[in-house]
């Protein structure tokens, strides 16, 4: 007979689950590039996740405790990964921009030196 009364385990094995949904959303949502639905996707996996830790795990949750753990973490991995990619990307892109504006006051000057008007 388990510790953990059915009606909590069988909760439980659903935040679980609702923790790796959640986590896959969060995943879909930032390639995707949804930021929105990414951070209320993060705001309710939190709460999952403190609702999950909230009273420690039964001996006979532990496996599935673990494997979801280890699925949300290898997701966390890919998560932080897409979020370098995109740090990465808006630097360049903020890098040609300010490249961009050098050059546009740069010819600027030299067209009102050179008498003309300013573009």
């Amino acid at each position: 007979m388990s510790a953990v009364p059915a009606a909590i385990a069988d909760g439980r094995r659903a935040d679980f689950a609702r923790l790796l949904e959640l986590t896959t959303g969060l995943k879909r949502s930032l390639e995707n590039g949804e930021w929105g639905r990414a951070a209320e996707l993060e705001l309710e996996r939190r709460q999952v996740v403190e609702r999950v830790f909230d009273e420690a795990p039964a001996a006979e949750e532990l496996p599935a405790l673990t494997a979801t753990l280890r699925e949300v973490v290898r997701i966390n991995d890919e998560l932080i990964g897409l979020a370098e990619h995109r740090r990465r990307t808006l630097a360049r892109e903020l890098d040609l921009l300010t490249v961009g504006r050098e050059a546009s006051r740069a010819y600027g000057h030299a067209s009102l030196a050179a008498g003309g008007r300013r573009p």
